[in-house]
């Protein structure tokens, strides 16, 4: 006797109707100790646009149209023979000792890094062993293209709310060196034209860098600025406006600005209803660094003051899932972030998707 499954009548699929976003509150969960790692060795603009010379002369560009348009004067790269990952065991480090902890604390280590240079086993692995992270601890990989990093941090803290950690690591590390030189070498060629150019662009802005943060139960350590919470939003009908491979990245860059202002904003609305925080009560805003067009259209659709909302990108670049978490620690540790401040991480990637979290630092 067999037995034939049928697909279900149109009639007879459920239905349902719109759902509230996803919203995060945490009682309990706060940031130890921070990571950021800053590659030693420094690219500029101009460096770049030398070897984009006979494309400029074809197009009627003059030297300086990259940072102009962008206002990302320089970014880093890993130093030959420095590993991207070596930057993400840096930052851990810097994240452990500042906790005032071992890595043998650790019960879980997150890798949110957007570029890979492999496909298996998991980078957090590889992190685990080279940090001496015992076997009791899970690791694993979270991409999220941009987001990662928060992706990560929501994740680590959940799994604390839930009581099953009671310390994590969340940590990133970019490498931008193998897409910018795939993109360079390609608009190199003869045939580039301006829609080439235009597909590159924000690849052109790309940077790297490392960063870490150690989240743990308040319970367990009663110290650290408290992760209270946030909300995260989505807009995939615009996935194809920014693609990306080992090859390189393809971008549409003033309709990816516009959707993500939009998405931005609803976010934005959300994340402060679920804090309570009221429009002036951001002391400071971390933002994802794309450049300077994309900065100053975020601050003015939110409303946050310029002065509240600290520019990494014009030294650093794009350093994808780095940007918002290697923007606020920096600033905290130069004083921008004081004690008790309401601390804002927003974040945006591709995909379209949006999340922003709130730390009582």
């Amino acid at each position: 006797m067999t037995t034939t499954l049928h697909p279900p009548s149109a009639h007879s699929r459920p239905t349902r109707g719109p759902r509230d976003a996803v919203r995060w509150r945490w009682d309990d969960v706060h940031l130890l100790g921070t990571g950021v790692v800053v590659p030693e060795e420094e690219r500029t603009t101009a460096q770049l646009e030398e070897r984009l010379a006979p494309l400029y002369r074809r197009l009627g560009f003059r030297p300086g149209w990259v940072e102009a348009v962008t206002g990302i004067a320089s970014r880093r790269l890993w130093p030959e023979g420095t590993s991207y990952l070596d930057g993400a065991v840096a930052a851990a480090e810097e994240a452990l000792q500042e906790a005032g902890l071992a890595a043998q604390d650790l019960q879980a280590i997150v890798s949110c890094s957007v570029y890979r240079h492999r496909l298996e086993p998991s980078l957090a692995s590889e992190l685990q062993g080279r940090l001496g992270i015992g076997h009791h601890a899970v690791n694993f990989d979270l991409s999220n293209a941009c987001l990662g990093f928060l992706s990560g941090m929501a994740t680590v803290a959940n799994m604390i709310a839930l009581g099953q950690i009671e310390v994590g690591l969340v940590v990133s590390a970019e490498d931008a060196s193998p897409v910018l030189e795939s993109t360079l070498q390609r608009l190199a060629s003869p045939t580039a034209d301006i829609h080439a150019f235009k597909d590159n662009l924000a690849t052109l802005t790309l940077g790297s860098a490392a960063t870490a943060v150690v989240l743990a139960s308040g319970t367990a350590v009663r110290r650290g600025h408290q992760l209270l919470g946030g909300t995260v939003h989505a807009a995939a009908e615009h996935h194809g406006l920014c693609r990306g491979d080992a090859g390189g990245m393809v971008t549409d860059s003033v309709q990816l600005l516009r959707e993500g202002v939009s998405l931005a904003s609803r976010t934005w609305l959300d994340f402060r209803s679920v804090l309570g925080w009221g429009p002036g009560e951001v002391g400071a805003a971390a933002m994802h660094q794309v450049g300077k067009a994309h900065h100053e259209a975020i601050v003015r659709a939110l409303g946050v003051p310029d002065a509240r909302a600290p520019r990494t990108f014009p030294w650093l670049g794009n350093v994808g899932s780095c940007g918002v978490p290697a923007t606020a620690f920096l600033a905290a540790r130069q004083g921008l972030v004081a004690e008790g401040d309401a601390l804002a991480l927003l974040g945006i990637g591709s995909g379209l998707n949006c999340a922003m979290l709130g730390v009582r630092w």
